[in-house]
């Protein structure tokens, strides 16, 4: 798959220019930094996500829940099917901690330069 991470969230209705697509957005990034954050998600992205944006834990986890579900109502299971080569997405959304790591081991993988999201 050629497709630019970008292109991916703009087509699903993900935007930088939204605060719930920026979080996203650097949640995806912080986990492609270090994938073993992932293993406490809210204490090691959340967390840190909350103070960066002035919010609390709960409001982070909330918007990054909106962000996947707008990616799903958007062509989301056809682009992680894609992407993972799994056809689970098309039966349940990923949950949150999922869908961050596929996108931020898409951009491993690619060698995506983060400064291009």
């Amino acid at each position: 798959m050629k497709t630019t991470l970008y292109t991916i969230f703009y087509s699903t209705g993900v935007y930088q220019h939204h605060i719930a697509g920026r979080i996203f957005i650097d949640a995806v990034i912080i986990a492609a930094e270090d994938p073993f954050l992932l293993t406490s998600i809210t204490a090691n992205i959340y967390e840190p996500l909350a103070k960066r944006y002035h919010s609390n834990v709960a409001c982070i986890s909330k918007n990054i829940r909106d962000v996947r579900n707008t990616i799903m109502k958007n062509g989301g299971a056809r682009i992680l099917m894609e992407i993972t080569g799994s056809r689970r997405w098309y039966a349940a959304p990923p949950y949150p901690n999922e869908i961050i790591e596929i996108f931020a081991r898409y951009i491993r993988e690619n060698h995506i330069p983060y400064d291009s999201l």
